[in-house]
């Protein structure tokens, strides 16, 4: 399904900023950022996990669909994706990790996509070792245009996670789960300085 906006100014001019949509931000940011670019009722419970993974160690970012209905509609494709806050903070990240949802609502599974090979490779490692699904990431879902947000870093390369809403949902409601993947997450980071 395409965007209804093709970038963030399109989407300024017919939506409300705290009434269809509303970004939200950590205090300071850091050489480490985490970005859910379609949370709140866009991919539900992305914008949770970002700020489960940057916790009070590293930045994150989320542009949140708040709307009665319709919250697809604010969904930019990560090509595409220039809203203004997150571009300021990408200026000083080191180290980009995006956060997307993918609608699968049955089966729990992850995809890594990315131009930061490397730290994709150890995450699928890492992830698959905590007992997390892996699978390999189809044509749309690689993260591999140099404009993708989560390549827009000081680096140009960094790491998206599409996760499939069943275990997104469940990282949200099973405490046990949502600490192995977010501790996962945050000790390969914290490794890589």
């Amino acid at each position: 399904m395409p965007d209804y906006y093709t970038n963030f100014r399109e989407l300024q001019l017919y939506e409300q900023d705290g009434l269809d949509y509303q970004i939200n931000v950590s205090r300071n940011w850091h050489q480490v950022l985490v970005i859910a670019p379609h949370g709140g009722k866009i991919e539900y419970y992305t914008s949770q996990i970002a700020k489960w993974i940057a916790n009070e160690d590293f930045a994150w970012y989320s542009f949140e669909g708040i709307k009665d209905g319709d919250n697809r509609k604010l969904h930019i494709t990560s090509h595409n994706y220039d809203e203004p806050t997150v571009l300021q903070a990408l200026r000083k990240a080191q180290t980009v990790l995006t956060i997307h949802g993918h609608k699968n609502p049955i089966d729990e599974f992850l995809m890594i996509g990315g131009l930061d090979s490397t730290f994709g490779g150890q995450l699928r490692v890492a992830l698959q070792y905590q007992g997390f699904i892996v699978n390999d990431s189809p044509q749309g879902y690689r993260g591999e245009r140099a404009t993708n947000i989560c390549n827009r870093g000081c680096t140009g390369k960094g790491v998206q996670l599409e996760i499939s809403f069943a275990l997104r949902k469940r990282i949200f409601e099973d405490v046990e789960c949502r600490i192995r993947f977010s501790d996962t997450v945050r000790s390969l980071i914290k490794a890589r300085k």
